[in-house]
């Protein structure tokens, strides 16, 4: 190192006598004791303080602006997590609502049928009776003439004909009396029949090319009110609830990576000034389906809003943070300096 870089005398420009005069001058006019050098530090020591009091209040504010948003944004979250859970839940209920009007209408369906061949049962019931009746008559005739008959091989009634007409208007007889039980039971249960289709839905009973298996069909028709007004029963009462719960309505499916493109209608605030006039409904009221009402459209932004903002205060932050450690750091080695170079302490 020694033979490769060599001493040199300053240059010409370079001023030592000034330099050494100056920081090291003895005295001042006053007696004292002065130092350029100290004056210079001490300068520079007021400048940085002032930069540093500046980046620690900048600190400061930001420091609150950032808690605040954050603050904010959780309570958004909360909200926000508040209707999502919501949202599901209502999914869950139109999902239950959509199962229950299916298998209902398979049903109703089924008790059309079931009235539909209980009523040819008893047409076919009926149709045997009026038959028994008419064996009935034949019976009768048939016992009038012989009755009426002077043949002496017909005079015993204990044997022969007579004998067998006799077993034969038994078992009418006994046939005849199964009628009234028979077609009370066969009118309860006709009754019952339409009694149950009627409680599940009043509609008319479909025609013979309906295929209740097809799954194209809705389960509920909310469009269409006129249907709703004048149809009452078990599937009616289901499908009122699944078209208040808008079930019918599909929710969008944003793409998570692209900014939130919904647009909420802008809440309009209450025009009543009159204090007495107030009104006792909900606010804000929820609307279903959930994923599209205002309100939460409008939290989701909120909350997105905040977010953002507190990422950039949270960066912001951290700039004014290392730009005020820097001044510190500045700071505590100008003023050690300006202890140690102190003239009042030297002289």
């Amino acid at each position: 190192m020694l033979t490769k870089h060599k001493y040199l005398d300053l240059p010409e420009k370079w001023d030592a006598g000034s330099i050494e005069n100056c920081c090291k001058n003895p005295s001042d006019e006053t007696g004292g004791c002065t130092d350029c050098c100290y004056d210079t530090w001490q300068k520079e020591l007021k400048e940085i303080t002032q930069k540093y009091d500046k980046e620690n209040e900048m600190v400061s504010q930001t420091q609150k602006q950032f808690d605040f948003t954050k603050s904010r944004r959780d309570k958004y979250k909360t909200w926000l997590d508040e209707l999502i859970k919501a949202e599901d839940l209502s999914l869950d209920i139109c999902r239950q609502l959509d199962l229950i009007a299916v298998q209902s209408r398979k049903i109703w369906f089924n008790t059309c049928k079931a009235v539909c061949a209980i009523e040819k049962l008893f047409c076919m019931i009926r149709e045997f009776y009026m038959q028994v009746d008419y064996l009935k008559s034949r019976y009768e005739i048939l016992k009038n003439c012989i009755d009426k008959n002077t043949d002496t091989s017909l005079a015993d009634k204990s044997k022969g004909i007579p004998a067998c007409l006799d077993k034969y208007a038994e078992k009418l007889e006994v046939i005849i009396k199964t009628r009234d039980e028979i077609i009370k039971a066969l009118l309860e249960t006709i009754k019952l029949a339409n009694l149950l289709r009627n409680n599940i839905n009043t509609k008319d009973c479909p025609d013979k090319n309906y295929d209740p298996c097809n799954n194209q069909e809705k389960s509920c028709d909310c469009q269409t009110t006129d249907s709703t007004l004048s149809n009452y029963g078990f599937k009616t009462i289901i499908c009122e609830w699944y078209c208040s719960f808008k079930c019918d309505e599909k929710c969008p499916d944003p793409d998570p990576c692209k900014d939130l493109d919904r647009v909420a209608t802008p809440l309009t605030p209450s025009t009543n000034t009159d204090p007495c006039n107030v009104s006792c409904e909900p606010e804000p009221k929820i609307c279903f389906p959930i994923c599209k009402d205002n309100y939460r459209i409008c939290v989701e932004k909120w909350y997105r809003e905040d977010d953002k903002s507190m990422k950039n205060l949270g960066e912001e932050l951290n700039k004014h943070k290392i730009n005020m450690e820097a001044l510190l750091a500045c700071k505590i080695s100008l003023d050690a300096a300006s202890k140690e170079a102190d003239p009042s302490l030297r002289c």
